[in-house]
């Protein structure tokens, strides 16, 4: 029996190649999208401390340079976060952009995958037909060979 050959075979390695690098991508994107998310939870976190560290200091009468530059430490800090939120709206879209050229890499892998299905589907049937066809030649030649000709043929000599 004869063995299957696909013949877009080069071309599902290659669009197997894409699927796999697209969704390397998309990890990438998907893990620097996390890191920038928790990057602005760190900084919400150190913003309350520094709330919480300026109350102790206002409530231990410090000196006003340190509320202050306790202060100004926190300005920073929602500087940074306002920095963070924008970094985090970068990322969703990279990661948005991303997730599209996976799926993209998917759906053109996935026509190829429908195609060799197809190729195989036909192949089946073409190796059925002629294996029935041997078939049937085999049981013809069994039967001259056992009873004759068969119907009015002349025999062979």
């Amino acid at each position: 029996m004869a063995k299957f050959q696909f013949q877009l075979q080069t071309v599902e390695k290659v669009r197997v190649q894409k699927e796999q690098k697209m969704l390397e991508e998309l990890s990438v994107s998907q893990s620097k999208y996390q890191e920038k998310i928790t990057n602005k939870k760190n900084l919400i976190t150190k913003k309350q401390d520094s709330f919480v560290r300026k109350n102790e200091l206002v409530s231990m009468d410090a000196s006003i340079n340190d509320i202050r530059l306790l202060e100004e430490y926190i300005v920073g800090l929602k500087q940074n976060i306002i920095r963070a939120d924008q970094e985090i709206i970068r990322a969703r879209r990279f990661l948005e952009q991303d997730m599209r050229k996976y799926i993209n890499a998917r759906r053109e892998r996935m026509m190829i995958d429908r195609l060799k299905e197809k190729a195989m589907t036909e192949f089946k049937i073409e190796q059925n037909r002629l294996e029935q066809k041997q078939l049937d030649d085999l049981i013809t030649m069994r039967a001259r060979l056992n009873h004759g000709p068969i119907d009015g043929e002349e025999e062979i000599a």
